[in-house]
Formats: structure tokens, sequence, C-alpha cells
């Protein structure tokens, strides 16, 4: 196999990323950096959005191959919180949550209709007029901008930045840009958003990342060749087999393309935590690191047919493919992420164990900072208040071991939801029918139905959904979303790019 296996599939990412840095080069001297570690007031903030991570695969949180060691370290000297829910399995509605604080159906940005299909229908842009952690810093007198590598960033969310910048290139390319930035604005109180998108496919690391990773997979017996491998940048292109397609998970041919995609994904994991470890460093390097509050979160994970089964049972996804990606589905491997933090004011040291949701994040990040919390949603009865808005961790009094988290927002398929209380975790249509009761402390695989053994649980957590449900503030609707022909062409490319609207 050669250095890099994926050079065919680059090659244009990497002739503008030479141009950029080309045009870069030409414009230093015009912007001065602006530097000022010893500014009084606020600290700054730097969020790490990283798409399509699933927190199992961090050894922070207990796996057991080398993907983040610099995560790993900056996370114990901060805090982590190890049992976080994404609001949604799929970009625009979970980072849009993360970055407002109100669920999918409040903050607008979702797929509607009976059966959801993003392949040949786009999604709602976010209301107008609504807060973001963006607009609220610049309220209180923060810069911001937003260098995302991935389109849906920009339904809305990307433009309640001062400024936001559409890069389709690795994360150290990203992470370069906006260090740029930071150094021509760290002279007051800034918020920069990064959103890195190499674990999304397509996957297509450096070979200094995908090496260690590529010769455990085949140690293990894989073949791997440049034609196979590259094939998997995607869920399995000729002469690859369909991953999506398989017959069975346990298959010779899909477990050893399995474990060539999971070498594939770990090195992009690999990839982003080299490119966060040197966000740091450089922080470090300009005296900003005690001044600066930075946090490193996921949107969704990724299924890699963990529940390939129960995705043919269901059949629900409008697309030939099961058990493969995200957007489709609401198991823990693509609900539970990632979320830790450090900095000034963010306690140091501390791993906490109750279950939160990414609707905390704004409020804890501003109880850091020292700022006012985000308005809350109007119009929200006073009794769904709680399962529709976040709260602040910052102090440890958010906790709540019977706290109900939501998750909803399906990219692919019916109108499905997820209401998790304690150790329970219901799946059921928008309008209760349950699917799948689990206990994830006993079971946390998701792979035994308790819907039989535990009526008293499930009467409890359908009536959670019926309220839900009646309330009409769940993402649902009855759509006609438009089609992806009416979309700017710009934006069209970029999401064809990323394996959306064929």
């Amino acid at each position: 196999m050669s250095n890099d296996p994926f050079a065919p599939l680059t090659r244009r990412q990497r002739r503008k990323r030479h141009l950029r840095r080309l045009a870069d080069a030409l414009r230093r001297p015009l912007r001065p950096a602006r530097i000022n570690p010893r500014r009084e007031g606020p600290p700054n903030l730097v969020l790490v959005g990283i798409d399509t991570l699933r927190a199992d695969h961090l050894g922070c949180y207990g796996y057991g191959r080398p993907t983040s060691p610099h995560l790993d370290r900056l996370g114990g000297q901060g805090t982590v919180f190890s049992r976080v829910a994404a609001c949604a399995p799929w970009t625009l509605p979970s980072f849009a949550s993360a970055l407002t604080g109100m669920m999918p159906g409040l903050h607008g940005g979702y797929l509607t209709g009976t059966v959801r299909n993003m392949d040949s229908q786009p999604p709602q842009r976010l209301r107008d007029d609504l807060p973001t952690l963006a607009t609220h810093l610049r309220d209180h007198g923060y810069r911001t901008a937003a260098f995302y590598s991935n389109q849906f960033f920009a339904f809305g969310l990307a433009e309640s930045f001062d400024e936001h910048h559409y890069l389709n290139d690795e994360a150290a390319e990203v992470v370069r840009v906006a260090l740029d930035w930071i150094r021509s604005h760290g002279d007051r109180p800034f918020f920069c958003f990064i959103l890195l998108n190499d674990p999304h496919e397509p996957t297509t690391p450096p070979a200094e990342d995908l090496e260690p990773f590529l010769r455990s997979a085949t140690a293990a017996g894989a073949a791997a060749t440049d034609p196979l491998v590259r094939g998997l940048a995607r869920w399995g292109e000729p002469p690859a087999p369909r991953l999506g397609e398989a017959p069975a998970a346990d298959a010779p041919e899909i477990t050893a393309a399995l474990a060539l995609k999971l070498a594939v994904y770990d090195a992009t994991i690999h990839q982003v935590d080299r490119a966060v470890g040197t966000l740091n460093k450089q922080l470090e390097s300009w005296e900003l690191a005690s001044s600066t509050v930075q946090a490193v979160f996921s949107d969704h994970g990724e299924e890699f047919l963990d529940h390939l089964e129960w995705a043919r049972r269901w059949n629900h996804d409008p697309r030939p493919i099961r058990g493969i990606g995200h957007g489709h589905s609401l198991f823990q491997e693509l609900l539970h992420v990632p979320w830790l933090a450090w900095g000034p004011g963010v306690p140091a040291g501390v791993r906490t164990g109750e279950q939160v949701s990414l609707l905390d994040l704004p409020f804890t990040v501003l109880d850091w900072l020292g700022l006012p919390a985000l308005p809350s949603p109007e119009h929200v009865p006073e009794d769904l208040a709680p399962l529709l808005g976040g709260r602040s961790l910052a102090d440890g009094t958010g906790a709540d071991h019977q706290r109900v988290i939501l998750s909803e927002a399906m990219a692919y398929g019916p109108d499905l939801v997820a209401v998790r209380r304690g150790r329970w975790k219901l799946i059921a249509r928008r309008d209760g029918r349950p699917l799948a009761l689990f206990d994830l402390q006993t079971a946390p695989s998701e792979l035994e139905d308790l819907r039989d053994q535990q009526p008293q649980v499930l009467a409890e957590l359908t009536g959670i959904a019926a309220r839900w449900h009646d309330s009409g503030l769940g993402a649902t609707g009855p759509g006609d979303g438009g089609s992806w022909s009416d979309m700017d062409a710009v934006i069209h490319q970029r999401l064809k790019d990323l394996g959306y609207a064929e």
C-alpha cells in the first residue's frame, strides 16, 4: 500500500490549501498581531466541535486504542462530562441545540415530514432572530468567528457569528486558519468556534495518523490495498464491500472490511486530536491559555453495524442501507458524545458521572465566563421547560439522577424520539408508540428490549413522550421541505462533497 491511499480523493483539497496558505502569507503583514494576554475583562472562549465523534472511541472515555493522547491529557486538567446525550443524531440540529440551549423543535433546524430523507429533502433553517451563544457573547463585547468544515453548520447557525468561514479541509488546516484569526483579534474578548469534520465521511486521514491503526487491523488478518482502503473512505465502494448492504455483521468479508473502516475512523480521531494539541500549544505560546476557556465536544457519533439486526427488523431507513452512519437511529453509538473543558473557572481534575445534555453546554460555558445566561425559550409550558432547555453545570448543582433527557430530529426515517431517565431509555415514535425500552445500566449495548418486563417504567416514559407530542413543541411538522435543486449551487456542491444531496 502507498503512503497516501487517499491522494486521488484529496487532490483538489490540497491544491486549494496551497493557494490559501500563499494568500494568507501575502496578507499576513497587513494583519498585525493584536494579542494582549494581560488585558482585563472576561476570559476568551474557544469551542471545538468534532463532527461524528462517538465518545467510546476516546481514551478518556475508556477506549483501548491510542486515538486521543492530547484530549486525554487536556481533559484531565479540567472537567470531563462522561455521560453526555446529543439532542439529535446528525449535525445541524445537534450543533444548533448545543449553541442555543434549545431542543430542535424550538430552534427550528431540522427536517419535517412523516418520513424524512435528507438525500432528497433539505432541512429548515434556524428560526429568525434566535439568540445563540455567538449573538449573546457579541452583546457582551466579544468578537466572534466560526471556522467550519461541514456546510450544515451554515443553515442559520454560522450566520450568527460576526465572521464565518467554510473550509473543506483537514483539521490541521482549519485550526491554522482559526489561529490566524485569533492572532489578529486577541486584544479583546473573543469567541472562536472551530468545527472539525475529519471523522465524518469521506474519511481521508494522512499517513502519519493512519499507519499505526491500519497496522493493527492488518495484524488481525484484514488485507489492506490502496483501492480497498480508499473505497472505505465512505461506507464501501468497489472493490470494498458496501457495508450498508451487509448480509450480516459477522460475515467474514464484512468483518475484515469493518476492521479497516474502524482503523480509518480511529485515524481521523487521532488527526483531530493532534490538531487540538496544536491549538492548545499555540494558545499557551501566546500566553492566552490562562485567559481562555477551551471546550471540545461532538454533535453525534457513528454506527458501525452495532444494531444491524434492529435496522433490518424496524426497516425504517428510506435509503437502501442499514446499520451504518448516522441520522437514522437513536441508539447510544449516535447519542453518547464527549464533552470536556479546561481553562479559567473550569474545575480541574473533575469527572462527572451524571446524565447531562448538550443543551447544558452554553449555560455552563457562560457561567465559567462569569456572564449572564442565555434567555429562556418563550411560549414553553412550565412543566415542559426543564425538558426543552438546558441548565448550568458549572458548580455541580445542575446534576440530577432522575433528570429526563430528550433526543429527536431524525434525518432518515420516521419521526422517532428518545426519552432517557436514569438507567432507562425509551425509543418511540413521536405519537408515543414504543419501539424498545432499554436498561443502560445492566445492558448498555441496547440489545435487550424490556418493554414486557418493565410495564411501569414503560408507562412513565411513554407518558413523557406523549406530553411532549401534545405540546406541539417537538421537531415535527407536515413538511414540504423543498428540494436540493432549489438550494444555492455553492451550498449544493459543498454538501455533495460530504456525500449528501446526490
